[in-house]
């Protein structure tokens, strides 16, 4: 192959000379095998007890001392080592070591040194490439694009006159398949580049791993080409290559950590990170990756600190000072992101890749008018690059402006066709070229219209139903019409929102755009009302404080906005946490939405989040979290704001708060396990240790029936009741027993005398209430499922079984009730309002009648009943105009009974046509059956938790 004469910079990865006499030869490729598969400290050791012949073995020697003592974070001492090399003897210094020992200077942001060395080396050997290298990367470095091109254009000249040489060499075709990357990067466009980085790539990177099979370098270098293309599982092959040959590559430690962080994998790429700093203290780019970490994890004081070091190690670094400029702005410190970038400019009047980069960590805080400006600079900085062009047409997806995403989207793809994201974003606009707005006067609904232009319609109507309300709470409206896209399937939802093919969850927020995965296509229906309330909240909360406001406080106003009661499992949580104080605070609050530290840690973020809310209004005012919205809008920190709005210092808020949640928590009856799970094995072992131990041998019985050994549970449960009568689990396990023979009455007498009204077992209530009320002793059963509602009252399994008590008891108001409540514990429940809307109904209760259809429309709205049904209760209401309308929506979507809902429409036209009431004239709704009047009563469903599933990107 003669490479074409027609980048990005990863960095140099150190070479070892394997030239010279015999021993030498031999010492140093020991030495290279322990440094390329990552023993530093071996191969150091190595190196430092080889004695040279000459100056030239010397040299050699240091070189490959120096690259090992870089690869360990040493770099004084990798610059001592040169600097004796070079200066040792009576000979002329040797051109290895002075290029070397300029890519150190240069790495360190001594550029004068940098460029006299490199001179110096270039006088004694023209064709060092390592001086080259660092001649090109101080052309770029100041901006000076020309001059750079032409530099790395040397190396491809190179390789063609020296072909077979370099092909022998790995050290040298990695550092010529960089050059020729930039090269092309900058030269090429279209298929020419992406075939001319696939020759780097098989020619080059490939030839490498050919002639020395432990080159993980030339496995990096792919996985970041592959990476910065956006070639996640390509990129994660090469890099996992790469680790298998050196597990202490902090370099690919580092670019694996960059792949978490675009998946939000933060705690994954944090460790990745902290990884490679204990390899190499001294890396630069592990800093820079700390410091983006740190801001997605708006960790900014930390973000801060971590930009601060790695500025340190490279004081003129693009990326470093990208990093503290954005430090600084996400902490309103212009000044000092002002002094960073001057920082930058000072070397390179054009620093393109410095504004990109602070552009990328501007957008991910939605902080969009300043990372729009920084995308714009970049674009002016270099209008070939398309990485900026991707940044600002990603940042114009967020804001709703998808025109011109799309224009940049085409001008990247059509300058780099390796480029993934940008291909995708241009077939996510494609597919939502086909579809149709439905506009209101403060939002603009997108939808597919072969699937969705119904569910359209009503979000619509339903956003502007709810918008007055929110609009007032919050003391904001948003300027300008919200836009709504409601993605035909997840995977068009997915891409939309991060062009990636999966994010786990239905819905998105940008605070200029709201995305949502269409119900039509979800494996589980969910309340679409509820998911939109919950993200317009943010969207005002957002806006309203100039996108200022913390995770934990958007969240905690957009759970409270969606209203019902709150869920069963954060009153355990509060339970078990809050006399421990086990708890997130002000300060830790938003890691347990972004960076949980246990699976119950976010659903606790945002039980408390609500909390926090709800604290303020009983202890500060209803304005309270107006005010609060308001110091955060002024740009304060939490701490700040909260002491600037309340007048006390934040201990004592938080104190105030505790002893908030310790009133919360004493009125909440629940049952929290005392004990951590033991395995069955573990049980056996113990129970056989003490067979007179009633509660070891109850939960052996258990375990037993719980596998369907009920040979083997018996024994155990009778050895139980023996040491213990009534024991509530052994008892539990005999009944189940003597059901399976079909001995109900034996059960029954087992299950009485264990029952402890004070703290009821649940299996034995749940078992004996079951029992009760199938001997028909029904008030017997409504009381035993009272009581065990005491202790858990949102839990659906005891509201069904009260629902199935009082419909056979025939108190149709309590029945009533009871679904009601089981409604309320589960926004998602289809069916249960569906019988609410029937029975009501029924009962000429068309208000409560329609509240239930309509909500039921909020989970289906392709469901003919549901429009039928509000019809009914419209037209019993008076409000014929609009009956007639939801009747005509049910006969567009293939009802099983067309003719007789055409007759309601016609009879509700009629009524509108000649201005009378209908009341008398609605039609007789007939009365759910009870097969459908409650969920199973064995189900043991729990509320999905407020707010979870439905936020934004910076949470997945």
């Amino acid at each position: 192959m003669r490479l074409r004469t027609i980048g990005f910079l990863i960095g140099v990865g150190g070479v070892f000379a394997s030239t010279g006499a015999p021993a030498l030869a031999d010492a140093l490729e020991d030495a290279r095998r322990d440094w390329q598969t990552g023993r530093y400290a071996t191969a150091l050791e190595q190196l430092q007890s080889i004695e040279p012949a000459d100056p030239a073995e010397a040299a050699r020697v240091a070189v490959a001392t120096a690259e090992c003592l870089r690869s360990m974070g040493r770099v004084e001492e990798a610059v001592q080592t040169l600097e004796e090399a070079s200066g040792a003897g009576d000979a002329d210094p040797d051109a290895e070591v002075l290029g070397l020992l300029a890519d150190l200077r240069f790495s360190r942001g001594e550029w004068g040194q940098a460029e006299q060395l490199a001179s110096q080396a270039l006088e004694v050997d023209d064709l060092c490439r390592r001086a080259r290298w660092v001649v090109a990367l101080l052309h770029e470095a100041r901006g000076e694009k020309a001059e750079a091109v032409e530099a790395y254009r040397w190396f491809i000249g190179d390789f063609n006159a020296r072909d077979k040489e370099a092909r022998r060499d790995p050290d040298a075709l990695c550092l010529i398949g960089q050059a020729a990357q930039r090269y092309y990067r900058a030269t090429a466009r279209g298929e020419e580049l992406a075939q001319s980085l696939n020759d780097v790539i098989n020619e080059l990177y490939e030839g490498a791993i050919r002639v020395d099979p432990r080159c993980w370098q030339a496995a990096w270098l792919q996985g970041e080409l592959f990476f910065d293309g956006y070639q996640e599982g390509n990129a994660r092959r090469e890099l996992n290559r790469a680790l298998l040959i050196n597990p202490s590559a902090a370099e690919v430690l580092v670019t694996l950590g960059r792949i978490d962080l675009e998946n939000y994998a933060l705690n994954d790429g944090r460790e990745k990170a902290e990884t490679a700093l204990e390899v190499n203290p001294a890396y630069t780019p592990a800093l820079v990756l700390l410091a983006d970490l740190n801001i997605s994890d708006e960790r900014f004081e930390d973000a801060l600190d971590a930009a601060t070091k790695a500025v340190e190690q490279g004081p003129r670094d693009p990326d470093a000072l990208s990093r503290l400029a954005a430090a600084r702005t996400l902490l309103v410190q212009p000044l000092g992101a002002a002094s960073a970038e001057a920082a930058a400019l000072r070397d390179n009047p054009r620093p393109s890749s410095f504004y990109e980069s602070l552009g990328d960590r501007l957008a991910d805080r939605r902080k969009y008018h300043p990372a729009e400006r920084a995308f714009l600079q970049a674009i002016a900085a270099d209008p070939e690059a398309a990485g900026p062009k991707v940044g600002l047409g990603m940042l114009y997806m967020q804001i709703g402006r998808e025109p011109e995403a799309r224009a940049l989207f085409d001008q990247a793809f059509a300058a780099d066709p390796f480029n993934v994201r940008a291909d995708n974003m241009m077939k996510v606009l494609d597919h939502m070229a086909t579809y149709e707005a439905i506009e209101t006067d403060h939002y603009i609904v997108l939808v597919d219209p072969t699937q969705d232009r119904l569910l359209g319609r009503y979000m619509a109507d339903y956003l502007e139903s709810v918008h007055p309300e929110l609009v007032e709470r919050f003391g904001y409206e948003p300027p300008g019409k919200t836009s709504i896209q409601i993605m035909k399937d997840h995977e068009k939802f997915s891409g939309r929102t991060t062009a990636l093919p999966f994010i786990p969850t239905v819905g998105a927020c940008t605070g200029k755009v709201v995305a949502l995965a269409s119900p039509a296509a979800t494996r589980k229906a969910f309340n679409w009302a509820r998911v939109l309330t919950h993200e317009v909240a943010h969207v005002i909360t957002l806006q309203q404080t100039n996108f200022n406001i913390p995770h934990w406080y958007t969240e905690a106003l957009a759970v409270e906005s969606e209203g019902g009661p709150r869920p069963q499992p954060w009153n355990n949580l509060l339970v078990e946490r809050v006399p421990e104080r086990r708890l997130l605070d002000l300060e830790t609050i938003n890691l347990g939405f972004i960076r949980p530290k246990e699976p119950d840690e976010r659903q606790l973020a945002y039980c408390q989040a609500q909390l926090y809310a709800q604290y303020m209004v009983k202890e500060f005012g209803e304005d309270s979290l107006a005010r609060l919205l308001d110091a955060y809008r002024r740009g304060l920190t939490t701490k700040d704001a909260v002491e600037q709005t309340f007048d006390l210092p934040v201990e004592e808020f938080e104190e105030g708060y505790l002893g908030f949640l310790d009133e919360v928590v004493s009125t909440i009856r629940t049952r929290v396990e005392d004990e951590e799970p033991v395995s069955f094995s573990r049980l056996l072992l113990d129970a056989r240790k003490a067979p007179d131990d009633a509660e070891l041998n109850a939960k052996v019985a258990y375990e037993y029936f719980a596998r369907r050994d009920y040979k083997s549970a018996r024994p155990y449960a009778e050895q139980a009741l023996e040491a213990e009568p009534h024991q509530p689990l052994a008892s539990y396990v005999m009944a189940r027993v003597m059901m399976l023979i079909g001995d109900e009455a034996a059960a029954l007498d087992l299950l009485r005398p264990a029952l402890d009204d004070e703290r009821p077992n649940e299996r034995v209530v749940d078992l004996l209430a079951e029992l009760t009320m199938k001997e028909g002793d029904l008030d017997e059963a409504a009381r035993l499922y009272e009581l065990a509602r005491r202790d858990d009252p949102l839990n659906s399994k005891w509201l069904a079984g009260l629902a199935r008590v009082h419909l056979r008891l025939g108190d149709e108001a309590a029945f009533l009730e009871d679904l009601s409540r089981l409604a309320e514990n589960d926004s998602d429940d289809l069916s249960v309002r569906k019988v609410l809307a029937d029975r009501h109904l029924a009962r000429e209760e068309f208000e409560q009648a329609a509240r239930w259809a309509g909500e039921c429309l909020h989970i289906d709205v392709n469901d003919p009943a549901p429009h039928v049904a509000l019809g009914d209760a419209l037209l019993g209401l008076g409000r014929p105009a609009e009956a007639a309308e939801e009747y005509a929506v049910a006969l567009e979507l293939e009802p099983e009974d067309p003719d007789a809902i055409e007759a309601k429409r016609e009879q509700a036209l009629a009524a509108a046509g000649n201005g009378s009431g209908a009341a008398e004239a609605a039609p007789e709704a007939e009365a759910a059956p009870e097969a459908e009047a409650a969920p199973d009563p064995d189900t043991d469903a729990e509320a999905a938790p407020a707010g979870a599933g439905a936020t934004g990107p910076d949470q997945k």
